[in-house]
């Protein structure tokens, strides 16, 4: 059973649809609940788990979560697709970065909290509609930038493609 990417040189690169989903899920529950209660520690719980998603997605929390506990107590399936995870894990560094950035405000300047659960709602709100509706932007802005010559182009020739819920 894999539960990540899947490719070997030369392969077309796969990865499980479910386990982003299970990624953006945790990511709305974890920022929502913080902004709700107003835990500002549970925002560098966010930020730290999207940061190592992202730096090294082998030990992943989320990844970790699914592998060993949703797949195993059968809640979920693998999901193996053609996708490249690059601008997958870009959208988790920007996520990660808006949600550091927040913590920083949130402990650092409490008098411009309002700024502070702005940039936790931000990847809420973003988080929200890839997992409802299924358009990352942070995939389209790195496949907007692999056009542009500053990010590296994808790996296959599939390009961006809006695959709906």
């Amino acid at each position: 059973m894999s539960t990540g990417i899947v490719a070997g040189a030369g392969e077309t690169p796969r990865v499980d649809s479910h386990l982003l989903k299970f990624n953006q899920a945790w990511t709305v529950g974890l920022t929502a609940l913080a902004f709700a209660l107003q835990w500002r520690w549970l925002v560098v719980v966010a930020a730290l788990c999207l940061l190592v998603s992202a730096a090294a997605p082998s030990v992943g929390l989320f990844r970790l979560l699914y592998r060993y506990v949703a797949v195993p107590l059968r809640l979920l399936r693998p999901r193996i697709v053609e996708d490249d995870p690059a601008p997958h894990r870009f959208a988790q560094a920007v996520g990660a970065t808006f949600l550091i950035a927040s913590t920083a405000v949130l402990f650092l300047a409490p008098g411009a909290a309002v700024a502070g659960w702005a940039l936790d709602l931000i990847v809420f709100a973003l988080s929200l509609v890839n997992l409802t509706v299924g358009f990352c932007l942070g995939c389209f802005v790195y496949y907007q930038l692999g056009r542009l010559g500053l990010m590296p182009r994808v790996r296959y020739a599939g390009g961006f493609h809006w695959r709906g819920a």
